[in-house]
């Protein structure tokens, strides 16, 4: 067949296959390009929905909506972009040596010849063992999701919510009922911590007691044990507790959709999701995998990842379409950055937590500061609290997790992103280049600091973590009088010495071990390195008062 002629057949129409199909049609006009979708409401902005239920985003059509208006349905997609979308139809079987796909409809059926076929068929919402099918108990996916819980609401049958997952979706959706509506929002998570796929307990504790603040109850290390729902709501039964509430929201995260790949004897990884190669094909000839279908490649733990975000499946889409089309490309690791908002809290992460690796048996270590995102005497800076986890061997960067009321948080995401994708060492990220102004940066970035503290780690100047016991514990504090009465510290002994005073107040210094504590770290560092060379053996307490007051 010519090439002015091919035929690629597209299976599922979000972010991945649409914008693979969009770019094998720009590159190549003349080709055939069919995108099926088993639903009937299509391209649309899923990450928007939980503002929609907070009343943030005033309507759910407006994610279906161009920059300019137009709505992004099958007549969109023909007129402007040349594509056909055959929707709702299903994807049943594909038949690899006559390079068929089955689809079906209400019990219609046709046959699509391809020449390319790209699986972008999406994830699936996780179930819990015997989370049953009832309309008190439901999921948070896809645009259906979102009417009958806003109606709900608006009615009043919906006040009180159990939310099952304190994940990325777990914590959007637990603030979008109470932050609006008022409803008496119970926060359900097995892990120790909310969001414990991105933070290490340090900064997951932070985000705990931020959600308990804006009258979220959190209950954590609690896994489900079963749902009992009726007519009038549902009972649910938690790490010993019993939740009544009118519905229940499971966001436990998602699976990869894969029946149709497997059946037709495409290779899975060991995720569960769809093996894919550089390229993003798949081990059957002629057949890509994109999107929340597809496994990835992780830069830190260089293996496989299932990592289903919306950015890396627009990515991996157009990417597809190149290779497609005949042009160059590939899809290297990734370092798996994220962001959310809870409440007046804004969280990023990228890379691995301590907890993740730990568990894989590596001796990485963790650092933590506060500081301020801009200038400290700048009317509007913000406190920024950064977590760093590295590799003490290599002294590679593994990890950068950071929380704060400020919009700077998601931007040393980004920036650490870039460097962690490169193997970057604290070295590198000590060197960081930024454009500073008192309005825009402290003269030192958080993530050099951040990057600093690590090195000055590896010199012998250790912190010990923000939740770290200190009822036993004796506790130098160096900070001058105004702190020490807004922020007390509460440990087994207290001894009071400003930082200023340190060398000439020496004989008053206990014996070792002593933690040392300050606001932000800064200071007791410092004072840890003089004690050293005193002889005294001593810590600081990482991310200071500052972090300790949020967690605690």
């Amino acid at each position: 067949m010519s090439e002015t002629s091919k035929r690629i057949v597209i299976v599922g129409a979000s972010a991945a296959g649409l914008r693979c199909a969009c770019r094998v049609k720009r590159l190549q006009p003349g080709w055939s390009v069919v995108v099926v979708e088993a639903r009937e409401v299509f391209s649309y902005g899923a990450c928007g929905m939980p503002y929609v239920l907070s009343g943030d985003i005033e309507e759910l059509g407006v994610l279906r909506k161009t920059p300019y208006g137009t709505d992004r349905d099958a007549g969109y997609f023909a007129s402007v972009k040349g594509v056909e979308v055959v929707a709702p139809w299903r994807a049943v079987a594909i038949d690899t040596e006559s390079r068929t796909l089955t689809i079906t409809n209400t019990g219609d059926e046709r046959v699509l010849e391809w020449d390319e076929l790209v699986l972008a068929t999406g994830a699936t919402p996780r179930t819990l063992p015997g989370q049953p099918v009832h309309e008190r108990v439901r999921a948070f996916h896809v645009w259906d999701d979102v009417k009958p819980l806003k109606i709900g609401l608006m009615r009043g049958e919906i006040g009180e919510v159990a939310v099952v997952g304190a994940g990325l979706v777990g914590c959007e959706v637990a603030e979008a009922f109470s932050s609006l509506w008022g409803a008496d929002v119970t926060l359900i998570e097995a892990a120790p911590t909310p969001l414990p796929e991105i933070l290490d307990p340090e900064l997951g504790r932070v985000v705990a007691k931020h959600l308990e603040s804006r009258d979220v109850k959190v209950l954590t290390g609690c896994p489900v044990e079963r749902f009992e729902p009726d007519d009038e709501g549902v009972t649910v039964h938690a790490g010993g507790n019993e939740i009544r509430v009118d519905v229940a929201v499971v966001a436990v995260g998602v699976r990869p959709k894969v029946d149709l790949a497997r059946t037709a004897g495409v290779s899975l990884g060991p995720t569960g999701a769809i093996r894919v190669d550089e390229k993003l094909g798949t081990s059957v000839p002629h057949i890509w995998a994109a999107g929340d279908c597809a496994e990835v490649h992780h830069v830190v733990t260089g293996g496989p990842a299932y990592t289903p975000l919306g950015s890396l499946a627009n990515r991996q889409g157009r990417i597809v379409g190149t290779l497609i089309a005949g042009g160059e490309g590939s899809f290297g690791p990734i370092a798996g950055a994220a962001a959310v908002k809870v409440f007046d809290l804004n969280v990023a992460s990228v890379g691995c937590t301590e907890y993740r690796l730990g568990a894989d048996g590596q001796g990485v270590r963790s650092v933590w500061i506060s500081a301020e995102d801009r200038a400290h005497y700048w009317p509007e800076s913000k406190l920024v609290l950064l977590g760093m986890v590295y590799d003490p061997a290599s002294r590679r960067v593994l990890g950068v997790q950071g929380v704060g009321e400020g919009g700077e948080v998601a931007k040393r995401i980004d920036v650490a992103a870039q460097l962690i994708l490169r193997h970057a060492t604290i070295e590198d990220f000590i060197e960081l280049e930024h454009a500073y102004a008192p309005p825009y940066a402290p003269a030192l970035d958080p993530l050099t600091v951040l990057a600093c503290a690590a090195q000055n780690e590896l010199d012998g100047i250790e912190a010990e973590s923000p939740l770290t016991d200190l009822s036993r514990a004796t506790v130098l504090d160096v900070r001058i009088d105004e702190e020490r009465k807004e922020r007390p510290v509460e440990a087994g002994t207290v001894v009071s010495i400003e930082i200023g005073e340190l060398r000439d107040r020496a004989d008053e210094i206990p014996g070792g071990p002593l933690i040392v504590v300050c606001a932000h770290g800064t200071r007791s560092a410092e004072a840890v390195r003089y004690l050293a060379s005193r002889g005294i053996q001593a810590r600081y307490l990482g991310g200071g008062m500052s972090w300790r007051v949020r967690a605690k």
